[in-house]
């Protein structure tokens, strides 16, 4: 690779020497000419692929690597990259062959393990908590933060934390590793043994202090709020939520929630509607004014929102039974 690069550049010197009035000759198209003149150089291919999948062109892109591929399958750069490119057309099947084949040839090769673990586990293959393990063996206890969510996910705690604690060690004020320690200490999941209210307020605010308009930051916080039953701070943080997106309908939800909770029965139908007006087919908007409009002894309203639930939903069990009443 460093010698295909090395002639590049002496081409373009003197492309650039010999007549400075005629445009310079672009990497791609000395690329080109070079593979022209060699069309069995893989280095050549791989590197014109490269440029092609930077540059969003996938199907050039997946034709060089094919060609590569079919002159030597056996080349952890070549399979890495191959990988690459049909991920990028959403040929997983083959990613997933490309970045196993590199692994067999270079049990070390980093990349290629990182590139094949995220896959394995974004499609939730049984394998993904232990090809997490064998890569943070292998990288001194270094993971994404995306592999983390997948532990997180498959209720992992303990490794997810102890995982994230090795990154806060490199940047301890990184938005996604601050945002990440919040989340799992303030998880309310029967699975999370790691639950710790004093822990999740020190990492929202910590995380709040650097990224005070964060949207989802924002959300977080106010969610946590409300797991633990603190309707009045999270109204708080859903506001200021809505102050920086007027469109989540989600804040708007869980605010007239809250204002359920606190018996605020007409902020909790004006919030629930602000949802509704943002999505009118919002099936549990609709079903969460009609309980409140219930509570509130307002069943004339009522009726007419089990009848909008029964519009989106001709079988939704809970209008059938409200109308019923």
């Amino acid at each position: 690779m460093k010698n295909v690069l090395f002639t590049l550049l002496i081409i373009s010197f003197f492309s650039c020497v010999t007549n400075s009035k005629k445009p310079a000759i672009s990497t791609l198209d000395s690329l080109s000419k070079l593979i022209s003149k060699d069309s069995l150089d893989i280095n050549l291919l791989k590197t014109r692929a490269s440029i092609y999948l930077k540059s969003n062109q996938l199907d050039l892109a997946k034709k060089d690597i094919d060609d590569a591929y079919t002159i030597f399958k056996n080349d952890p750069d070549l399979l890495l990259l191959r990988g690459d490119i049909y991920y990028q057309l959403n040929q997983t099947r083959l990613s997933k062959e490309s970045w196993e084949r590199c692994l067999k040839l270079d049990p070390n090769d980093l990349d290629c393990r990182f590139s094949l673990t995220e896959l394995l586990c974004a499609v939730r293959d049984h394998n993904c908590k232990f090809m997490i393990d064998t890569l943070s063996m292998l990288n001194n206890g270094m993971v994404s933060t995306t592999l983390i969510v997948y532990l997180k996910e498959l209720r992992e705690y303990d490794l997810a934390l102890k995982l994230l604690k090795n990154l806060s060690l490199i940047n301890p004020k990184d938005k996604e590793v601050l945002t990440l320690f919040s989340i799992l200490y303030s998880d309310t999941s029967a699975f999370n043994t790691n639950f710790n209210t004093k822990l999740a307020e020190k990492y929202f605010k910590e995380a709040l202090s650097l990224y005070s308009n964060d949207v989802q930051l924002n959300y977080n916080f106010g969610k946590y709020q409300q797991d633990i039953l603190k309707y009045n701070q999270a109204l708080e943080s859903y506001n200021h939520v809505i102050n920086l997106d007027s469109t989540h309908k989600q804040a708007y939800y869980n605010m007239g929630f809250c204002a359920m909770q606190l018996e605020n029965y007409p902020q909790s139908v004006m919030y629930f509607t602000k949802a509704i007006n943002l999505d009118q087919s919002f099936l549990l908007g609709y079903h969460a004014r009609a309980f409140v409009h219930e509570l509130n002894k307002d069943f004339d309203k009522a009726k007419i929102d089990w009848k909008n639930c029964l519009m989106l939903n001709p079988s939704y069990i809970p209008a059938l039974e409200g109308l019923n009443k």
